[in-house]
């Protein structure tokens, strides 16, 4: 683009600026360029150029500028273009950003063009903190608002009542006010006062250094207020300007306060002419006449240039020259004097436009002869206000909250009008806003200072002389860059009258209208008492216009106010204040009610309600203190309606109340949210079944029919039918299991899918019996439904559902012929699939769930639900409603969009409420724990490569129901993908640990190395990336690139995975990617995941036993079920086999996986790592077992009969619940007629049993100290619990790196974090990462790669603002970031004479810590004494390695404390011990290794016991040193998983006193025996007695590998397992088979034990549990005939009671018309 003129002189070059152009450009003027190139111009220039596009500006007005987590941001967005008008035709993008920068809420493609445009986005509950900034986008420009969110916020707060009118005087500097003084000219200055006062009398001096050289007093009533300083004389680099208030309303003020200070710069220069502007210091106004002074130290003989620039646009320009006639009144007269001042001054006059606002600067500049540009700026205010816009209101004193208030509005017809009404957060005028930087940063270049402010470019030429030489050169010189003023800018929303509300009570948007000109609007004052605003904004012909603001003051004559805490626990009291203010001046005759919801009550009357009444004087005020209980969880409301009537007198006997003398009402409302006491634990027993429903494949490599069973009552079929090409199918009617020729077969889609008929024999071209023409009777890879019927010996068969109906072929059947067998097969080359319905409605299904609960629960917090759903049902609610600050919480609560996704419009309306509602929030925490690389993980320092690959996949899905950032999108992928190795995989990360322990494919493959293990959750790890970036979709070359690169590694290592998450993602990611070894790695699945009896399951070589059905083995002859047990890692093989088969359309083999994986659905109740992929693969099995003809009837009993039900379940049926009335109980289960459904029991109870010990972790918590408020402080007259100082601790026990750790504390009820009092560390002194928050009385801390075994603490101070009575324990956990299932966790208390214990008994004691004290019994105080322990040799250490294994987690151990030793123990005897067990627990699945030292069995044997028999304490021998080198044989036993018992049998142990070099071990000589849970009966409780056992004292227990030998070279630091003999000696060892106890009967003969007991043992010996029977001073053991025979005795008395009780049931039954 080019153009050219010719001027004389000066003149203004016309540029036209392309309708297409945008961005930045270069403009580059030549002047008298003598030929064609630029080398030939006297004059040429260069500047930067923005083409600015259809908007100026963007209002962003948010409703309040702080907020508080859970808080919903309301903001208002208005687009102006450059006349101040409606932008037209603008699309922009509206964001709201966190504090990282994150966009956590977008709007895409706003229009906004439509005028003002409302926004909101709910804040998460645990909103990060800080400031949040919304934004909006368009064409490359950015407009942004600020807003705070913290803890506190600014919202309705509770007001003090009676609180004293506050006053208050703010002074500062006019911001557009110069910062620079020209010696010898003039300086003149603005101050801006905001004040509740009318008129404020401010001193303002001038100081050179600390001398003050200048004084001036001015009033300010309106704003603002100039002062000019004659002069400056000075020569300092800086003076400094002081604002004092001096009087106040005409008042002096005794001391002078000093409330602004601003320094003023020297203007240098080597000219020594400058020029100086006055005249527009005051705030301006649009269309009026601004008059301008221009001093000039030189003679005034100049032609002089005005520009005026607003945002480094020229909004208006001129000059004078001198050439031109002056005014007489323009000159003045000259100043001789030759001090630099003054010696002529020129006016000048622009009319003010109103796109000069809000700032503009004013550039004046002159050029001498030498071409030195002499210059002066100044910035001035344009403010919008018009008077012809005006809002008025009815005068009164105040307006009461709510009340209608009629507002009469002028503005210009067919405007757009805007009421906005708002305050400041204290509830007074509106301050200055604390948003708005003062800063200035001073530019060294003053010779340039005024061009580059106004945001200007001037170019000069200089000749100069070389030498002395006539030659001259040509040199050009640019000041300014054209780019924009250098002075900070104001924020956007000083458009809307530089207002800075902290809170908006009205925005409200219309047309203005002859009907409003006549009747004005009817408006409702704000709730909140307070001074408010209220002002008009317009937008009209001439532009942007806003109103004065008008005061609206509530009143509110009554006042009541009272807080709840955020949350409290079942069982405890609340103390609420509630403050009653009278805020008139005469007596006031309150009556107050008060109510709760149900589950809480008042302790004063035990009711839901309770009524007071009172009397208040003149501007008095109470509290009316109440205590309420809250007996159940849930929300719980309290409102207080509170009217006052206003007394004739202050005389209580003439106290009257009328309706005539009412003054006030006021009601107020809050809640509070009861969570159950103690550990809240949810229990699953589930069901998936098809009640008459079978699945036939018949497969391409032969034409091979699959038989099932023809149905007995019932002599026709439906079912459905999908050919793969097409073709024809085939079914076969026969009296046998084989083709003969005696049978019947039709054929389906025959001739190229033209025709059907009805053959006999078993060959394809036999006799065609029937035929008909059927075309296109089958659709490739669609079901049809189809029936066959073969009543009365007549073969039919037709479309639909209903036999007989739409019948297609009919043939009359030789009567001879019984079918018993049906048979179904595809043609040669093509695969058909096959769904038979049996609309049997006298044989189906049945089941018995078992729903138990534990005897830790806590009494009355059991309940129990069942849900009854047709089809696969997926995840309950229950499991997608956890609270968790946790990053695999965020991804689970992103789950019911899946669900909402699966069902369509099908889903409920109140769950696609709730979850569209809070949606948002979840967003917000998932991406709060972005890094900044844009890779995802619990910790900023430990990316995670699971986690975001997890997260990338999650936010892909949301886009369908919330909007995402794109761009984030794609840049977590490329994260992602700039991780990916050359070979094309993708490596584990630090934080991705990954806790194999107790898999028992390690140990079925022999595979126990690192390397190993490395390299398979590589392969798993690739996989995962390669399914979800193909779920997300490839959309470039680079994402093609990254699978195929990926794709080639996982082909090439497909034959060496072992572990089942590996080979299962492996196979799933080859169907995706459309591998050629598809078909290979999914043979490969199915043969891993295939047990021997054909079904699917992982392999698990040693023989599980269910605890519980070993007791009915013998003389029953009942048929067991199998035990439900898996793994984590199994379970998510699962679901990745779910998906790989659902893909594949494998209907048979994903209902295997399907029913396998419904059945341990109770794995989901621990792992939320696994609900969000559950929930992903069931839908899709879902989708692909869809029975459309689903017609079941489920009868349901439970085992008390006090629950009975019939419910008929049709395919267009929801889910159904069930509320069971108690527990424990057992559910009865009966389903008849065709298709399938599933049920699932879910118990809920509370319990105090925690485990603050595992093989992984430790965990130990104490409150250190009360810190008792002052005395005579508010704290302390209103009775607030102390502060309280609390440390917790815990130990990560594994050699190699912990990852993340998470550190969960839920304080008591009312607590909130104060602070972190010291940073967290090991005992040798260093210090962990750690990031934590907290939100309402939950804190959590984050650890990375946590390597010390010595204890890492953190210390907190805790504080409260309510009084609560009756405190339940606090709660601390510690675990693993990915497996929360492994937490450590504990309950703690304050110690005993507390504060915190008022309302505590012994029994919640007893119940809490099982104990009647709070102290726990494991600390980590010395940790001197932990560095000093782990120096020890391992040799010298007894470490025993001991575990037990649950039937449903990885593991989940119970372990004696490793880390207290009690001091002082009397050194013990030789020990001998043999070993036996009794696996009686449902949790057990070994007879003889599970379980830890404190419940196995240590008996002498008979020829040791002998020895000890006559005396009653035996003498303690002399304890011998363990030798370091000799020999030792221990009997192994290998667990089900990665873990090991030692054994030791029929041997003797020494052992020793700890010296300073050993730990101390010391074992308790008693019988141990454990507890047989599942047996009932006085010879049970007999038998209870007999095995009791006591608890040692000193045991280390620690978590081992497998391994048959141990030796210091295979086992890993904290997994050794070390057991010596003494010096010299071998110890024999006698390997033991493994035994079940009802196949072999072990021979242990009955003896005594002597008990070995001193007084010190008396005073230290901790309290026992089922301590064997004590008969004269000796321990009774059992011997096993004696064992057995009660066994059997108790098993057969318990099979008599329920026969017995079976039959009553079945009577029961029966009478209610079940079969």
């Amino acid at each position: 683009m080019e153009e050219s003129m010719f001027t004389a002189g000066h003149g203004i070059l016309p540029l036209e600026v392309p309708a297409d152009a945008a961005g930045s450009y270069i403009l580059q003027t030549l002047v008298n360029c003598s030929g064609a190139g630029s080398d030939e111009c006297n004059l040429q220039s260069s500047s930067q150029m923005k083409l600015v596009g259809p908007v100026r500006d963007i209002i962003i007005r948010p409703a309040r500028h702080a907020y508080r987590p859970g808080d919903t941001v309301s903001f208002w967005v208005l687009a102006l273009d450059h006349d101040l008008q409606i932008a037209a035709g603008v699309i922009g993008s509206v964001s709201v950003r966190d504090p990282a920068g994150t966009k956590v809420a977008l709007w895409d493609q706003v229009p906004l063009d439509e005028g003002v445009k409302p926004f909101s986005l709910p804040l998460s509950d645990r909103a990060t903190l800080g400031r949040w900034r919304l934004q909006v986008e368009v064409d490359a420009m950015e407009f942004s608002v600020e807003v705070d969110v913290s803890a506190v916020g600014s919202g309705f707060g509770l007001p003090d009542i009676a609180a004293a009118e506050e006053h208050y005087v703010e002074l500062r500097f006019g911001r557009e006010m110069r910062r620079r003084y020209k010696p010898g000219l003039p300086f003149i200055g603005k101050v801006e006062a905001m004040s509740t006062e009318r008129s404020v009398r401010v001193r303002v001096k001038v100081y050179d250094n600390t001398t003050s050289i200048y004084s001036q007093d001015i009033e300010i009533s309106q704003g603002e207020g100039t002062f000019i300083v004659p002069a400056i004389l000075a020569d300092s680099d800086v003076i400094a300007l002081q604002a004092e208030l001096v009087s106040v309303e005409g008042k002096e003020i005794e001391s002078h306060y000093v409330l602004a200070r601003e320094p003023i710069h020297k203007w240098n220069s080597s000219s020594d002419c400058y020029l100086l502007i006055e005249g527009v210091e005051h705030t301006l106004q649009p269309d009026e006449d601004a008059h301008v002074a221009i001093l000039s130290t030189c003679p005034c003989e100049r032609d002089l240039h005005y520009v005026i620039t607003t945002d480094g646009r020229v909004t208006d320009w001129a000059q004078r020259r001198y050439e031109d006639p002056v005014p007489p009144t323009t000159a003045a007269p000259a100043n001789k004097n030759g001090d630099g001042a003054a010696i002529c001054q020129l006016n000048f006059s622009f009319s003010v436009r109103s796109v000069m606002a809000p700032v503009s600067q004013l550039l004046v500049y002159y050029v001498t002869a030498q071409g030195e540009p002499v210059s002066d700026v100044i910035s001035f205010d344009v403010k919008l206000l018009q008077r012809q816009v005006y809002v008025n209101l009815e005068e009164r004193e105040f307006w009461y909250p709510n009340q209608a208030l009629d507002v009469e509005i002028v503005a210009e017809h067919s405007s757009l009008v805007c009421l906005i009404g708002g305050r400041s957060g204290n509830g007074n005028d509106v301050r200055f806003d604390p948003r708005i930087s003062d800063d200035r940063s001073s530019s060294l270049e003053t010779g340039e200072v005024d061009f580059l402010q106004a945001g200007v470019s001037f170019f000069q030429r200089q000749c100069i002389r070389r030498g002395d030489s006539n030659m001259f050169a040509v040199s050009y010189r640019q000041r300014g860059s054209g780019a924009g003023p250098a002075n900070r800018r104001r924020p956007q929303e000083s458009l809307v009258g530089g207002e800075p509300f902290d809170m908006l009570w009205l925005w409200k948007c219309f047309n203005y209208s002859s009907e409003i000109a006549a009747s004005g609007m009817t408006l409702f004052a704000p709730d909140e008492a307070g001074k408010w605003s209220l002002w008009a904004l317009t937008l009209a012909s001439s532009g942007l216009r806003f109103s004065s603001p008008v005061t609206v003051n509530v009143f509110r004559p009554l006042q009541a106010e009272f807080r709840l805490p955020s949350s409290l626990r079942v069982g405890e009291s609340l103390e609420v204040d509630v403050k009653i203010g009278n805020n008139i001046n005469s007596c006031m005759d309150v009556t107050a009610l008060l109510a709760l919801s149900e589950g809480a009550q008042f302790l004063t009357n035990g009711l839901l309600y309770v009524t007071e009444r009172l009397r208040l004087g003149p501007h008095g005020a109470t509290s009316l203190v109440v205590k309420i209980l809250v007996s159940s969880p849930g929300l719980k409301n309290m409102t207080v309606e509170v009217n006052g009537y206003t007394s004739a007198s202050c005389d209580v006997a003439g106290a009257t109340y009328s309706n005539e003398s009412l003054a006030g009402a006021v009601v107020r409302s809050a809640t509070v949210l009861v969570r159950p006491e103690g550990l809240v634990r949810t229990d699953t027993e589930s069901a998936y079944f098809c009640a008459n429903e079978n699945m036939v494949i018949s497969t391409a490599s032969n034409f091979k029919y699959d038989w099932l069973n023809a149905p007995r009552n019932r002599a026709a079929l439906v079912f459905e039918l999908r050919s793969s090409t097409g073709g024809p199918a085939h079914l076969a009617l026969s009296d046998t299991r084989y083709p003969t020729d005696r049978m019947y077969q039709l054929a389906i889609g025959d001739s190229e899918n033209s025709a059907s008929w009805i053959g006999r024999g078993k060959h394809g071209y036999g006799v065609q019996l029937a035929s008909v023409t059927t075309p296109g009777v089958l659709t490739q890879n669609q079901w049809r439904t189809f029936w066959i019927s073969w009543e009365r010996n007549i073969i039919s068969f037709g479309e639909g559902t209903t036999p007989h109906n739409r019948t297609l072929l009919k043939w009359r059947m030789d009567k001879k012929m019984k079918v018993q067998h049906v048979g179904f097969a595809s043609s040669w080359g093509t695969t058909a699939e096959f769904r038979i319905w049996n609309y049997n409605d006298e044989a189906g299904f049945s089941q018995v769930l078992h729903l138990d609960i534990p005897r830790s629960v806590v009494p009355g917090s059991e309940s129990g639900s069942l849900l009854v759903t047709g089809g696969l049902a997926l995840p309950s609610p229950h499991h997608l409603r956890r609270e968790s600050s946790s990053l695999q919480g965020a991804i689970a609560a992103l789950t019911p969009l899946l669900l909402l996704e699966h069902l369509g419009p099908k889903a409920n309306e109140t769950l696609r409420q709730e979850t569209l509602t809070s949606l948002p929030g979840h967003i917000q925490s998932v991406l709060s724990f972005r890094n900044a690389d844009n890779s995802f993980s619990e910790h900023h320092l430990l990316s995670s490569h699971t986690a975001t690959v997890a997260i990338l996949e999650a936010l892909a899905k949301t886009q369908s129901f919330f909007s995402v950032d794109p761009d984030l999108v794609q840049e977590v992928k490329r994260w992602i993908q700039l991780r990916q190795e050359d070979e094309g995989s993708f490596t584990p990360l630090p934080a991705d640990v990954k806790i194999n322990n107790d898999n028992p494919t390690l140990r079925v493959f022999n595979v126990t190395s690192s390397e190993f293990l490395r390299f398979e959750h590589t392969v798993e790890i690739t996989a995962e990336t390669v399914i979800i970036l193909c779920e997300v979709g490839i959309e470039n070359e680079v994402d093609a690139e990254t699978v195929t690169k990926a794709q080639n590694y996982l082909e090439n290592n497909a034959g060496h995975v072992k572990l089942s998450s590996g080979i299962a993602a492996l196979a799933l990611a080859l169907i995706l990617v459309k591998s050629n070894k598809a078909q290979l790695s999914l043979a490969a699945l199915k043969n891993a995941s295939t047990t021997e009896e054909g079904d699917f399951g992982w392999p698990h070589p040693i023989p599980r036993r269910d605890a519980a059905d070993w007791l009915y083995e013998a003389e029953t002859g009942r048929t067991l079920k199998d035990p439900i047990l898996t793994t984590a890692e199994d379970f998510k093989a699962s679901i990745y086999a779910l998906s790989a088969f659902c893909l594949m359309e494998d209907l048979k083999s994903a209902e295997a996986v399907a029913r396998y994986l419904f059945y341990r659905s109770h794995m989901l109740d621990k792992h939320s790592e696994l609900i969000y992929p559950s929930v992903k693969a069931f839908a899709k099995f879902s989708s692909l077992a869809y029975d459309k003809h689903r017609a079941l009837t489920v009868s349901l009993a439970t085992s008390g009969m006090e629950l009975t039900d019939t419910l008929e379940l049709k395919s267009e049926h929801s889910q159904q619940a069930l509320h069971l009335p108690s527990l424990p109980t057992k559910v009865f289960v009966y389903a008849t007629g065709a298709g399938c459904a599933t049920i699932q029991g879910h118990t809920r109870y509370s319990t105090y049993a925690a485990i603050g010990q595992t093989p992984l972790l430790e965990l130990w918590s104490k409150v250190l100290q009360e810190i008792i408020a002052d005395r005579s402080s508010v704290e302390e007259i209103e009775g607030k619990l102390p502060m309280l100082k609390i440390k917790t601790c815990f130990r990560w026990k594994n050699k190699y790196p912990s990852g993340v750790l998470r550190l969960e504390i839920s304080l008591f009820s009312g607590y909130e974090l104060f602070s972190v009092s010291s940073m967290p560390s090991d005992a040798d002194g260093n210090i962990s990462d750690l990031q934590h928050g907290s939100h309402a009385n939950h804190l959590w801390f984050v650890f990375a790669n946590v390597t010390s075994k010595c204890p890492i603490c953190v210390q907190y101070i805790i504080r409260s603002a309510y009084v609560i009575s009756s405190l339940r324990p606090a709660f601390a956990r510690v675990y693993p970031a990915a497996r929360e299932d492994l937490a450590a966790e504990t309950f703690f208390h304050s110690p005993a004479g507390s504060e915190l214990l008022m309302g505590i008994t012994e029994d919640d004691l007893i119940t809490w810590f099982g104990k009647n004290d709070t102290r726990n019994t494991t600390h980590f105080d010395n940790q001197s004494e932990c560095k000093h322990n782990y120096a020890t040799s391992t040799a010298d250490t007894l470490l025993t390695t001991l575990t037990s294994q649950t039937t449903t987690d990885d593991y989940n151990f119970e372990t004696t404390s490793p880390f207290t030793a009690t001091p002082d123990v009397n050194p013990l005897d030789e020990l001998s011990v043999t070993t036996y067990t009794i696996n009686v627990d449902n949790n057990s699945i070994f007879n003889n290794i599970t379980k830890p030292v404190n419940q196995m069995i240590a008996n002498r044997t008979h020829s040791q016991i002998n020895k000890t028999t006559n005396t009653s304490r035996p003498t303690p021998t002399k304890a011998t040193r363990i030798n370091k080198t000799a020999p030792h044989i221990i009997n192994t036993m290998k667990l089900n998983r990665t873990n090991m018992i030692a054994v030791i049998t029929k041997s003797k142990i020494i052992l020793n006193r700890k010296s300073e070099n050993t730990t101390k071990t010391t074992f308790a000589k008693t019988t141990v025996v454990q507890k047989a849970s599942h047996l009932k009966g006085s010879k049970m409780k007999s038998l209870k007695n007999k095995t009791k056992y006591s608890v040692p004292r000193n045991v280390t227990v620690i978590k081992a590998n497998i391994t048959s030998k141990v030796n210091r070279s295979e086992v890993a630091d904290d997994q050794q397992m070390i057991t010596q003999a003494p010096t010299a000696t071998t110890v024999p060892i006698v390997h033991h088979e493994i035994k079940h106890i009802n196949t072999e009967i072990h021979q242990v003969p009955v003896e005594y034990l002597n008990e070995s007991k001193t007084d010190a043992d008396d005073e230290q010996e901790k309290p026992s549990t089922f301590l064997p029977d004590n008969k004269d001073n000796k321990f009774l053991v059992l011997d096993k005939d004696a064992l057995w025979g009660m066994l059997k005795e108790v098993v057969h008395d318990e099979l008599d009671k329920k026969e017995k009780s079976k039959e009553a049931d079945g009577r029961k039954l029966r009478n209610q018309g079940f079969t």
